[in-house]
C-alpha cells in the first residue's frame, strides 16, 4: 500500500485587516517532507497517525508539506498558491498511490479563492481520479458542494478545546484504510442546517 499526507491548515476571519502571508505559515508551523516532528500538531495528525501506521504494518508512506498559520486575515494569493502547488507537485511525484489523508482546517479562504481547502481538493482529485482521499477538518471548517464532491471520507474534531486531534486523524486515517481494504464503502452525506449561532456584540 502507498498513501500520501500533508497538511495545509488556518482559520481565516474575512473580516481580520492583517493578512496571512507565506511568512506567516514559516513562521507558525512548516514541516517539508520529512521534518515533521515525531507528535501530532493541530491539523497534521493525520500525518502522524499515518506515519505510525506504516511503521507498524508495513505500508509505505510519502509524506507531503505541513503547514499551519494562526488565524488572521485572508491568505494572500503567493501563499495560497505556492503552499497548494507545493502539495500537488509532490502529490504527483509520488505516483502512483493508493489513498491519501490530509489535515485541513476547513476554514482557508484566499485572495483568490473562497473556498481553498475545496480548490485543493479538487485538483488533487484530478491528479488522482481513482484513489480515495479522506480529510480531517477542524471543528470550525466550513464543509462545502466541492469538498464533498472530491472527498470519500470527512471527520472532524468533536471537542472544543480540541482534545481529540489525535483521534480524530486516527479516525481518518481507519476509515481510509478499511476502505482500501474494501471492508467499507462509505458514502458522504451533507446538508444545511437553517441555524444561527448566538453572539454578543457589545458598544
Amino acid at each position: 500500500m502507498r498513501m500520501f499526507a500533508a497538511s495545509i491548515g488556518t482559520e481565516t476571519n474575512t473580516f481580520a485587516p492583517i493578512p496571512t502571508a507565506l511568512e506567516s505559515f514559516h513562521e507558525a508551523f512548516y514541516a517539508p517532507p520529512g521534518l515533521h516532528p515525531e507528535d501530532a500538531k493541530l491539523c497534521t495528525a493525520p500525518l502522524w497517525v499515518a506515519r505510525r501506521r506504516a511503521r507498524a504494518e508495513g505500508w509505505t508512506l510519502i509524506e507531503g508539506s505541513c503547514a499551519w498559520a494562526e488565524p488572521a486575515g485572508l491568505v494572500s494569493r503567493q501563499a495560497f498558491e505556492q503552499l497548494r502547488d507545493e502539495v500537488l507537485g509532490q502529490l504527483r511525484a509520488a505516483l502512483p498511490l493508493d489513498g491519501v489523508v490530509l489535515g485541513l482546517h476547513g476554514a482557508m479562504v484566499a485572495e483568490n479563492s473562497d473556498d481553498g481547502e475545496g480548490d485543493l481538493l479538487e485538483r488533487l482529485r484530478t491528479a488522482l481520479p481513482n484513489a480515495p482521499i479522506a480529510v480531517a477538518f477542524d471543528l470550525h471548517g466550513k464543509i462545502t458542494d466541492k469538498t464533498m464532491a472530491n472527498s470519500d471520507i470527512v471527520v472532524s474534531f468533536k471537542t472544543y478545546p480540541h482534545i481529540d486531534m489525535y483521534e480524530t486523524g486516527a479516525h481518518a486515517a481507519r476509515l481510509l484504510i478499511e476502505m482500501l481494504d474494501k471492508k467499507i464503502k462509505p458514502t458522504l452525506a451533507w446538508r444545511r442546517l437553517p441555524l444561527l449561532s448566538h453572539t454578543l456584540c457589545s458598544r
